[in-house]
């Protein structure tokens, strides 16, 4: 089984971006941890349909503390 995991770490900043990771490799960037979040979902859901794979969605919150996402609002 191979397994993914999706990395959005918290921005303090209000101007900054929001980043994606894939385990340790730059996915994008974006405005919202809103649209942050909605990229992450689509490709677990891309990612969960391939055979053998699985897949998690880590969110970092202001304490820096990473928490798994249950599929949707963490």
């Amino acid at each position: 089984m191979q397994r993914t995991i999706l990395y959005v770490p918290f921005n303090a900043s209000a101007h900054g971006q929001w980043t994606l990771r894939r385990n340790a490799e730059l996915v994008g960037q974006f405005a919202t941890r809103d649209d942050a979040m909605r990229h992450a979902l689509t490709l677990t859901s891309s990612i969960q349909n391939l055979p053998g794979h699985e897949v998690a969605i880590k969110v970092e919150d202001e304490a820096g503390i990473w928490r798994v996402a249950d599929g949707g609002t963490p």
